[in-house]
């Protein structure tokens, strides 16, 4: 059976994100009040009672979550969450290798290539092992974000430089230093890299992919929202997103892949993927960074000095080669990623690193960073 009503007339400007408030106490009656969006659009596209009933559970199911948060019963709150995650089960849409998951476009036997960046001036060299997540030494310093908590980080890396350049708040190009990354891609990851428009993965609206579609695109809902509010501990808009981190390593899944909420709207997300990595420490490191090749970070400003003769060698990045558009910007101004400098810097990372000498380039290194 095909199920078109998605087709048919389903989507709403009202449903496009990131869902933007100003203030947190706003942010669960907003919720409930998308997730009804959703079930009178599902309704008026005459929609298979089995998705309206997806709708209706996993809806009441996440706002349940939060309330029993909010009343200080964050066990159950999470269990809630846990269930959800269970009930999805192991479909390849939501639950696949790094490589194979529908959350990044292109060819999956292409290579995949991931950033990692961070701040400091052209006179702070940051090496490789400088890039990594933080160590178990400085445990105290991690923070409260979208997917990790306090005392449990995790590794955010991005399909694009742009995209780590908007994550940390568009810094000033001479702070800005971006290491090119390869994973092994045998890790699992959680797929959150949906939206309302998104219909690339549904293999021509198949029912199982469908279903598990709309169970995974009610959950990432919940953590579509940016709370402009300034000088907030606490953020609501955390709450499911930390929910579905804990219930994704209870599942022995590796991390969670989902759109920037720092784009201005999701359609010119697909060179701005992020992919959250989940720390488990094994003495000062996690076992991931036996997985994954790594070369010093770069920075940018500096990369911009250098002539145009230095930069000319070409490298095949998975992040445009698709049939998709993979514009940024927003509706009034919006440019192809191909035409910007943040696709050439992306190039130069990983053609620089796979030409160095002695034994040092991407394809000669061995899986793992030497600590």
């Amino acid at each position: 059976m095909k199920l078109t009503w998605l087709k048919n007339g389903f989507i709403c400007k009202d449903l496009y994100a990131p869902f933007k408030l100003e203030k947190d106490v706003d942010y669960r009656d907003d919720l409930e009040k998308k997730y009804k969006i959703v079930m009178e659009q599902a309704k008026n596209a005459n929609a298979d009672k089995e998705s309206l009933d997806i709708i209706d559970f996993f809806s009441t199911k996440i706002l349940e979550s939060l309330d029993l948060y909010y009343k200080a019963d964050i066990a159950e709150s999470n269990n809630i969450i846990l269930e959800l995650v269970k009930n999805i089960g192991d479909n390849p849409f939501a639950v696949n290798s790094v490589n194979n998951s529908e959350a990044f476009p292109g060819i999956k036997t292409n290579e995949l290539q991931f950033f990692r960046s961070r701040l400091g001036t052209p006179n702070k060299t940051f090496t490789a092992k400088d890039m990594l997540h933080l160590p178990n030494s400085m445990r105290a310093k991690s923070g409260n974000y979208r997917f990790s908590i306090h005392g449990n980080p995790s590794m955010y890396l991005a399909n694009s430089s742009y995209g780590c350049w908007i994550e940390m708040g568009c810094p000033a190009e001479i702070d800005f230093n971006v290491s090119p990354i390869l994973l092994e891609g045998n890790q699992r990851i959680f797929n959150l890299a949906v939206s309302i428009r998104d219909f690339r993965c549904l293999n021509e609206f198949e029912e199982d992919r469908v279903h598990c579609w709309l169970k995974l695109y009610l959950l990432t809902l919940s953590t579509c929202y940016v709370i402009k509010e300034e000088n907030r501990v606490f953020k609501s808009e955390y709450i499911i997103s930390q929910s579905l981190m804990m219930a994704c390593k209870k599942m022995k899944y590796d991390g969670i892949a989902y759109y920037s909420r720092r784009v201005d709207n999701e359609v010119f997300a697909l060179c701005a993927i992020n992919l959250a990595l989940f720390v488990d420490y094994d003495g000062e490191y996690s076992e991931m960074i036996k997985h994954i090749k790594i070369d010093d970070a770069f920075n940018y400003s500096l990369y911009k000095q250098l002539n145009r003769s230095l930069k000319y060698k070409e490298y095949e990045l998975r992040s445009t080669y698709t049939s998709y558009i993979t514009n940024i910007g927003s509706f009034d101004r919006q440019y192809p990623y191909r035409e910007t400098d943040f696709y050439n810097f992306d190039k130069f990372l990983f053609t620089t690193w796979r030409d160095k000498p002695n034994g040092k380039g991407k394809d000669i290194i061995p899986w793992g960073i030497e600590i």
